[in-house]
């Protein structure tokens, strides 16, 4: 079984966050997580709420959910967010980092969120550096 170092370091404008989980001394992998590098394309799943967005350097990949949570555009929750069929959009990196939940957006109906979310989260981590600079650097250490 190959086992591997993995280190994410998301590079921030004042500064820098990391997160790594190291498995053995033998292999190491650096991503770096730019919220001003743009994305090249995006996929999304509205039935399963997820999301992928490709960069250059890789896949960033995650979850959505809407509920009635409300937040701030692009802010990371403290608290964990659920699906519960509201009408607030939530989205979640969970590759190659896991990112705490980030507020993307509030719709009309729980329906147009179920169709939307996922959706929204793929394109705002892929054209808006504001967005991507809320769910990069929401990556729990």
């Amino acid at each position: 079984m190959k086992k591997c170092i993995v280190s994410i370091v998301v590079m921030m404008m004042a500064g820098a966050a990391s997160a790594s989980v190291m498995c053995s001394a033998s292999d190491y992998v650096t991503v770096v997580l730019d919220p001003y590098i743009e994305g090249t394309s995006y996929t999304y799943n509205a039935a399963n709420m997820t999301w992928t967005t490709v960069f250059p350097y890789g896949n960033v990949s995650g979850v959505a959910v809407c509920n009635d949570t409300g937040g701030s555009y692009a802010v990371a929750s403290n608290a964990e967010q659920y699906e519960t069929g509201g009408v607030k959009c939530w989205c979640k990196m969970t590759h190659p980092a896991v990112s705490r939940w980030v507020f993307y957006a509030s719709f009309s109906s729980s329906s147009a969120c179920a169709d939307s979310c996922a959706n929204g989260c793929g394109y705002y981590v892929r054209y808006n550096s504001g967005f991507r600079s809320g769910v990069f650097g929401a990556v729990a250490n």
